[in-house]
């Protein structure tokens, strides 16, 4: 009986990674299954296996050397840019059909974050729903061009897929610990709570993953939640430095477990995984308001 560990890209890959469990005393077989090539081990080599390969991919994660032609292919691009202008146009257009904030508003009172509807009713799809939400043209402003920024570099890093799922599962998160500290009383709307959420992805990765990068590499995102702050008013009515900060928190805690997963380099490298992730982020927000307007 034997365990599937790895997905090579190629054959040449397949070698390459029996090679490194071989140099681990790891017996190990390659085969070809279903159009893909499959590491095969023993179960009771599973774990050791995909810890051998994880430390091989990130060992050697920069190389090749950066070559501007391999950019240009076609392959890269589809891996390596994300879909954020879709992403954010998508936001733009949202706004359009809900329209500000206003009482009466059927988007808003359906689908923002209220902590009695929450706490007291159970409608946790509002923690997502708000997300899509602004209050007026500057919130939204605001989120798309810094947002944006952040979103596609933290989707260069880690993939589309990846890249979205964690922002979304960050903004949820910061949403749900800003009312567990407010109560009953609290409302919030924005895409702000998963733009500080992208923040805490890349500073809590970069720091921890590579302890000898640039201090700027951690500096930056931390820089743009400052310059966003900013565009927003820090202490104004409508801004929630709590989400902000909850969200920035909750980033930061997945981006550093995200450095501890034994396969995470397969999974970032992985096109059908990234795929997958990202057709399940969008499924999460469809479900969601299909809840609240249900």
């Amino acid at each position: 009986m034997t365990s599937t560990i790895g997905l090579p890209a190629s054959r040449q890959q397949a070698e390459q990674w029996s090679l490194v469990l071989r140099a681990a005393n790891i017996p190990s077989v390659i085969e070809f299954e279903k159009r893909s090539w499959v590491i095969k081990v023993s179960p009771l080599h599973e774990h050791r296996a995909l810890r051998e390969i994880a430390a091989f991919m990130e060992e050697n994660s920069d190389w090749p050397p950066y070559s501007p032609k391999k950019n240009l292919s076609l392959p890269v691009l589809t891996k390596y840019q994300p879909p954020t202008i879709l992403m954010m146009g998508a936001l733009v257009i949202f706004y359009v059909v809900t329209g500000p904030w206003s009482d009466g508003n059927a988007w808003f009172s359906e689908g923002a974050v209220s902590g009695r509807q929450i706490l007291e009713h159970g409608q946790w799809y509002r923690l997502v729903t708000a997300l899509t939400l602004h209050a007026d043209v500057v919130h939204l402003v605001g989120n798309i061009l810094i947002g944006g920024v952040l979103v596609h570099f933290l989707c260069r890093l880690l993939g589309n897929g990846l890249g979205w799922f964690l922002i979304l599962a960050s903004g949820t998160l910061g949403n749900l610990m800003n009312i567990l500290l407010h109560g009953n009383s609290h409302n919030s709307v924005g895409f702000s709570t998963a733009v500080f959420g992208t923040i805490g992805i890349l500073s809590g990765y970069q720091a921890i993953s590579k302890r000898s990068a640039a201090l700027k590499e951690i500096l930056l995102p931390l820089a743009a939640g400052a310059g966003l702050l900013a565009f927003l008013g820090a202490g104004g009515p409508r801004t929630d430095l709590g989400a902000h900060f909850f969200g920035l928190l909750a980033g930061a805690a997945l981006g550093g477990l995200l450095v501890f997963m034994p396969s995470q380099r397969i999974l970032i490298s992985k096109t059908s995984l990234q795929t997958n992730l990202f057709i399940a982020s969008l499924a999460i927000v469809g479900l969601c308001w299909w809840l609240a307007m249900s």
